[in-house]
């Protein structure tokens, strides 16, 4: 298994759910705020899309960096 993939375990039902990939990053650069929706975080889908219009899309090159962060504590919290 790859270092760069992350994977969480439900403990009740045994779900498995791929978190992260070496393609997250570029994955959200091409995709943007939908990247998040996608993956079912629906406050950083809002606050990216925000962000991308406030900052006239400035933001959808800088807020990719901090995906693998982002993807892993909404994972945690669930």
């Amino acid at each position: 298994m790859s270092k760069y993939i992350d994977m969480f375990e439900n403990p009740f039902n045994g779900y498995v759910a791929t978190v992260t990939t070496p393609f997250s990053f570029l994955l959200c650069i091409i995709f943007g705020p939908l990247y998040f929706l996608m993956k079912g975080n629906f406050k950083h889908f809002l606050l990216s899309a925000i962000l991308a219009c406030c900052t006239y899309g400035i933001s959808w090159v800088i807020y990719p960096f901090s995906v693998y962060e982002i993807n892993q504590g909404h994972y945690l919290k669930r």
